[in-house]
């Protein structure tokens, strides 16, 4: 693994005593699930001037991206972090310190057996391992050389799959109450090594592949199976990564002799092949060897999606449901397809019916070992790659930001949904940006009746009912402001959490009539609609309003607090827009903070307005840089690139001169804004010790196979030209701590943009033979 050339690229915690963080690692290993923590390494070091017994303190750090494939391996990177750390005198909270380091031990857990490989280096000498069960009991005297073997091979498929999953959606670094601790390795950038490593990937993926349940798997399943889980997911991110497709399909296709259901995994990479016709027919053999099969179905139902057939995916779907009615991931298919056909009713009804899973979270690291006090928190900043505008941001600003953030703005309850109920919210504003939130609450009204109404006495309904819910009654807009205020008072109890505790999970089954049916649900004797209460002259209600009523089903309760949750975004969306239209009437700037304009803009992605949402995200980082808003920038700059390249495929007819001419300039300048946008996210990830995010890398390659590896440096170089760090000749000090370079704000221009990337492309791009590369 490539270790940083500064000191200034390794954070570190101080112990209360030295190894502490392994007594508190080893009190803990029976929380560990799933793939558990990342590795951790303890370190024992002492002043050089000092004696040992009065100068030595623990620190520990936590790791990503480590070969974990033997103790030799291990061994090595403790004996590469030792050198580091002693070759230079380092600044250590403000004091210059020359350290010795006498131990360092390391520990990795292994998900599929459960324990914990521990190794320690004696410098100089030896080294030793310690193999501890869940109980914290050490039990490498009884393991024999065999499953010793077995244990590193899958100490080291966890740690891969473990690294390339948690950083699954890109930067998200430095977040409140996260893991800043860290160093996260790209274990795919180091030459050779990276080859043989990912060779032992692919080996090892295939003996465990078996055992991939006991990984677990993510939130749109229940529990994991041999095809929906955490391994399998981190294969298919691999190929990804490395575009070892043709590899990983040799792999699979010995898999799938004895096992027929990875056929559903071998057309999920022949699609992110750009295979379409393979794809297509393995797809067919699928379901014809087992209709049933809910994983081929759903990616045949995805792929016909994307092509614009939501007519064709809906019968797919419908059967998707029925072969495996307790997945939440099926049901979304089902509700994605009804909501592109226009069928709000029944994509209302069918999310309604999907199973919740409550228990379970996405995958992210976890800290094992608390950290006392901030004032234990060595976070010093690296200076070997620098941005001006990205380095320099300043923790104050920050602080200030959120201290004095608009009350309207700081609590909407939507921005914190998890698991199932924040991926059925973003099915739920598909449908509301189609139809509108007023045609929204008549589609609501037609298919649900609300529990506490159905509760209530039926001779008293008519009376109840002409008062409906406050959602039905109210006009979103910015002038609302006694009904705001009356929802915002009924809203104020909405807590997704509990929210979260109260679902339940539903199975169904798809109803040819009505689009679905769930068994749970009941036929109610109440309406929303009181245009459709019908009462005889002995004031009983009619037969008409007994059809009615059978039509209707209760609305479950999470679905009905994701309804509270969507009109507070709605209301603070309308009020944005209203007050910004005001604004520009009177000639005046709209001002807010960084901080608002990021979650003004958050909101207007989740209501799926993006073009309003850019404005507001290129607003905020017009203040300062944030990496949460560039990031968001970036989603829009390849929407919009898409949208070019679509243009594309209209006739050649209309492609006339000055149609290209604009064409090839427009896909410039967005080009230009989507490296500029990778290259600053870069940066920023590694201020913070992360050279490894798969998203970036992913975009990156796209951009590559687009423009080719030329083109891509020749920008960077007319982009970043180098800058000088004042008294330093333009050379990094790795002595330098935070509070002696970033706090005095000594970074100028840009430094060493221009090394990292050609790196990247040197180390990455061509080994890998990526498009383009060439």
């Amino acid at each position: 693994m490539m270790l940083p050339t500064s000191l200034g690229s390794l954070p570190e915690v101080k112990e209360e005593y030295p190894g502490s963080c392994l007594v508190e690692r080893t009190a803990r290993l029976q929380q560990f699930i799933e793939l558990g923590p990342p590795d951790i390494c303890n370190i024992y070091k002492h002043s050089i001037n000092a004696k040992r017994e009065h100068g030595e303190i623990g620190t520990f750090l936590y790791f990503t991206g480590v070969d974990t494939s033997s103790i030799a391996s291990i061994a090595a990177h403790l004996q590469s972090l030792a050198n580091l750390m002693t070759s230079k005198s380092q600044y250590w909270f403000g004091e210059k310190k020359h350290w010795k380091v006498p131990q360092l031990t390391y520990c990795t857990f292994n998900a599929f057996s459960k324990v914990d490989m521990r190794v320690t280096v004696h410098i100089p000498g030896k080294f030793e391992i310690q193999i501890l069960n869940h109980e914290g009991k050490q039990i490498q005297e009884k393991v024999s050389e065999d499953q010793l073997d077995r244990f590193w091979t899958e100490t080291f498929v966890t740690a891969i799959v473990r690294s390339v999953l948690e950083s699954e959606d890109g930067d998200d670094v430095n977040k409140v109450g996260g893991v800043v601790e860290v160093r996260k390795a790209n274990p795919f950038n180091n030459g050779v090594a990276s080859k043989e490593l990912l060779n032992s990937f692919f080996i090892g993926f295939e003996e465990l592949f078996f055992q991939g349940t006991k990984l677990g798997c993510n939130v749109d399943i229940p529990q994991p199976t041999l095809i929906n889980n955490y391994l399998v997911d981190g294969f298919i991110k691999v190929l990804q990564l490395t575009q070892s497709y043709d590899r990983g399909l040799q792999v699979l296709n010995r898999l799938y002799e004895q096992e027929p259901s990875v056929i559903s995994i071998i057309a999920k990479i022949q699609l992110l092949k750009n295979d379409e016709i393979d794809a297509i027919k393995t797809m067919c053999k699928g379901i014809q060897e087992n209709e049933r099969d809910a994983n081929t179905l759903v990616v045949q139902a995805k792929y016909l999606l994307d092509k614009k057939k939501p007519e064709l995916a809906l019968e797919v779907a419908k059967q998707a449901v029925k072969s495996s009615p307790s997945d939440f991931l099926t049901w979304s298919v089902l509700v994605t397809c009804y909501t592109r056909l226009g069928d709000f009713e029944n994509a209302l009804l069918t999310l309604n019916s999907c199973p919740m899973n409550s228990h379970k979270e996405k995958y992210q690291l976890k800290r094992v070992v608390p950290i006392r006090s901030h004032e234990d928190l060595h976070l010093p900043s690296p200076l070997d790659v620098t941005i001006d505008e990205v380095s320099n941001l300043q923790s104050n600003e920050i602080s200030y930001e959120h201290k004095n953030l608009d009350p309207q703005l700081s609590n909407l309850p939507a921005a914190n949904l998890k698991s199932t109920y924040a991926k059925a919210y973003d099915l739920l504003t598909e449908i509301v940006a189609k139809t509108g939130w007023e045609q929204l609450l008549k589609y609501r009204a037609k298919v649900f009746v609300m529990e506490e109404e159905y509760k209530k006495d039926k001779k008293s309904a008519n009376g109840h009912l002409r008062k409906n819910s406050t959602l039905s009654s109210v006009n979103v807009n910015a002038n609302a402001s006694t009904n705001a205020n009356t929802d915002a008072n009924a809203n104020a109890n909405v807590n997704p959490a509990k929210t979260n505790e109260s679902a339940s999970n539903v199975e169904s089954d798809v109803d040819s009539t009505v689009g679905v049916k769930s068994p749970t649900q009941k036929v109610l004797d109440a309406s929303l609609n009181d245009e459709s209460v019908v009462v005889n002259d002995n004031g009983e209600f009619s037969e008409d309003y007994d059809d009615e009523f059978k039509k209707k089903r209760l609305c479950e309760r999470w679905l009905d607090n994701l309804f509270m949750l969507l009109y507070e975004d709605l209301r603070a969306y309308t009020m944005w827009q209203a007050e910004s239209l005001h604004f520009q009437a009177q000639q005046m700037d709209y001002r807010k903070t960084t901080l608002e304009w990021e979650i003004l803009g958050s909101i207007a992605y989740r209501l799926k307005h993006f073009k309003e949402g850019s404005v507001a995200f290129a607003n905020a980082l017009s203040g300062r840089f944030s990496a949460r808003s560039q990031k968001e920038m970036l989603k829009y700059y390849l929407k919009e690139r898409n949208k070019l390249l679509q243009r594309t495929t209209l006739p050649q007819s209309s492609q006339n001169a000055s149609f290209i001419q604009n064409y090839s300039k427009m896909m410039n300048q967005i080009t230009e804004k989507i490296l500029e946008s990778i290259v600053k996210l870069l940066v920023w990830n590694h201020r913070w010790y992360s050279d490894f995010s798969p998203y970036l890398l992913l975009v990156l390659n796209d951009l590559v196979a687009w423009e080719g590896s030329v083109k891509i440096e020749s920008s960077i170089k007319a982009l970043y030209n180098e800058g000088k760090l004042p008294g330093h000749g333009g050379a990094s000090n790795p002595g330098k701590s935070e509070s002696s370079s970033k706090e005095k704000g000594e970074f100028i221009g840009n430094h060493g943009v221009v090394e990292m990337m050609k790196d990247l492309h040197d180390d990455y791009v061509k080994l890998y033979n990526l498009n383009n590369a060439d």
